[in-house]
């Protein structure tokens, strides 16, 4: 039986919405040394169990195609896949571009550059300050948490289970609990455990490599 069938031998089953943090999840996998094309179908049936699975909601940030060409074909190919899973809706945030602040390589002068021209002033060269931008990840854990608690008020699940292990989601799983909804963490164990997956409910779904590798498409996916 399929996981989002919604009655088992005549009981009502729990009904399980699930969260993917996808920029987090990825990296965990890399970080744990386990292969990152993952059957999402599989991964999130897993998840669920026999519980009745209502919707997975994933989460991520297009690359920008002008910086990253040929990983950004490759993501766009991911989500194509991910628009085809069944009961998976995915939501996209954006880069937004942010400027690095001057720091001259002395150490005691600072950031402050009326103390600079004091202390360094042959720090204050052209090409200090010509530090190239980074971006930074917009829209996606605001997302997160507006979806978490909007199903919630609105009463649609009776299980979020959260895959990440950022701690900022801990206001938000703890308004979730306290609408009388159960909060699981599917988290890359780590020890001592993280402050997300202290405050989510037990048991904690531990997204270790053999819990993982039956979720996995083939190598050549």
């Amino acid at each position: 039986m399929h996981s989002t069938s919604c009655h088992f031998k005549g009981v009502k089953l729990e009904r399980v919405m699930i969260f993917i943090d996808g920029s987090n999840f990825y990296h965990g996998l890399k970080e744990n040394n386990i292969r990152t094309n993952i059957n999402f179908q599989k991964f999130c049936d897993k998840l669920c169990g026999e519980k009745r699975l209502i919707q997975t909601h994933y989460y991520n940030v297009p690359l920008i195609q002008s910086i990253d060409p040929k990983n950004y074909q490759s993501q766009q190919r991911f989500f194509d896949m991910l628009r085809k899973t069944p009961y998976l809706t995915l939501h996209l945030g954006r880069f937004a571009k942010r400027n690095q602040k001057f720091k001259c390589p002395n150490p005691s002068c600072g950031e402050n550059l009326s103390e600079i021209v004091i202390k360094c002033p042959k720090c204050l060269k052209e090409e200090n300050f010509k530090l190239p931008p980074f971006y930074v990840e917009k829209g996606i854990d605001v997302n997160i948490a507006t979806d978490m608690l909007s199903n919630a008020f609105d009463n649609t699940y009776d299980t979020a289970i959260l895959v990440s292990a950022d701690g900022d989601f801990v206001p938000v799983v703890n308004e979730v609990k306290r609408l009388r909804r159960r909060v699981k963490n599917a988290y890359f164990p780590q020890s001592p455990p993280t402050f997300l997956s202290q405050n989510c409910d037990r048991p904690l779904i531990s997204l270790n490599k053999d819990y993982i590798k039956e979720c996995l498409l083939p190598k050549h996916f």
